[in-house]
């Protein structure tokens, strides 16, 4: 198989874990996902390049520190960062390039694509392999026209791989596997996919994509990652030998990593709450939440789940507390 295997711990998962990776934990993991095999590692801070210096909560490390420790540990694997213009700088980009990066991921809501067409060119110019996370792929349907328009846009801007990105741990299964088919058969760029794990089909989802012939997938130690995960890398390291795929990652190895260094971080916490699952459901992004627990303060007699499912009837990218407020309202009228 020529699939690509991206492992999201040192960044996705930093998101359960307050950005904390700290300098030893980062380099046991880095070395531990080099010797199974994995050769493409997204890290640093969950919200990308500068997110450190523009956001409330900084990680362990500097940017510059989390490259200085993959150029020591890694020597047959590839890695690189997210990058988001609500954090990152082109200045960012380039000090990345300079410093030995291998790939940059663009962020983009897949509604707002066409406001990175400059820093996707200009991370091209930089010489760095340029991979696109199109968050809350859900929100534009597989058969919908505009899906293809935009990977042939960012095609024709230099993307290396797009990959569609289940934000809210939603799709299901039939789902994920016309967002690949459509998009391979209609456009010439790679397409990868990311799952969450709200509904606990991310593994699931994983499988049916690479079965539709996704050429990447995005996975996790332990599955860690925002709201409830991702598909957990060794358990997928099972399921491609298990389907006679073939032998591409050890999955003693990564296991050993899961109960050494992951497990410990998240023991006793309830990834599958009520909260998680409502927003696999619904197709709520998790980073949502904060505005309906400050509206519901005037209705807390109304459940938060009606409000959530309501809210992403009728938005699933920009959410904003004046929409959150008007459902309220509405919920209220029609119970009286």
């Amino acid at each position: 198989m020529t699939l690509k295997i991206i492992d999201c711990t040192l960044r996705d998962g930093s998101h359960a874990i307050n950005y904390q990776f700290g300098r030893e934990l980062t380099q046991n993991i880095l070395l531990g996902l080099e010797k199974a095999g994995i050769r493409l590692i997204e890290m640093g801070h969950g919200r990308g390049l500068g997110a450190s210096k523009k956001y409330k909560e900084p990680a362990a490390l500097s940017d510059e520190m989390y490259i200085d420790l993959a150029k020591n540990c890694l020597t047959k694997s590839s890695f690189g960062f997210l990058c988001q213009k609500e954090f990152s700088e082109k200045k960012d980009i380039k000090l990345a390039a300079k410093k030995g990066v291998n790939f940059i991921r663009i962020g983009s809501n897949i509604t707002e694509v066409d406001e990175n067409e400059d820093y996707i060119k200009y991370a091209k110019d930089q010489g760095l392999i340029v991979f696109i996370a199109l968050k809350k792929g859900y929100a534009i349907s597989p058969y919908h026209k505009k899906y293809i328009e935009i990977l042939n846009k960012l095609n024709k801007w230099g993307a290396d791989l797009v990959t569609i990105m289940d934000s809210a741990g939603t799709m299901l299964p039939h789902e994920v596997k016309q967002y690949i088919i459509q998009g391979k058969i209609n456009s010439n760029i790679s397409i990868g996919f990311h799952a969450h794990n709200n509904l606990q089909l991310g593994i699931a989802n994983i499988i049916v994509a690479i079965e539709a012939g996704a050429d990447a997938v995005d996975v996790s130690i332990g599955g860690l990652g925002r709201s409830s995960g991702n598909a957990p890398t060794e358990i997928l390291a099972i399921i491609l030998e298990k389907y006679g795929w073939g032998k591409l990652l050890d999955y003693k190895i990564l296991s050993d990593l899961n109960d050494k260094y992951i497990f410990p971080l998240i023991k006793g916490e309830n990834r599958f709450s009520s909260e998680a699952l409502t927003f696999g459901f619904a197709g709520f992004h998790s980073s949502f939440f904060p505005l309906i627990q400050k509206v519901r303060e005037k209705y807390p007699f109304l459940d938060y789940r009606d409000i959530v499912l309501e809210v992403s009837k009728k938005e699933k990218v920009k959410v904003t507390e004046k929409l959150v407020d008007k459902v309220c309202e509405e919920i209220l009228k029609e119970q009286r």
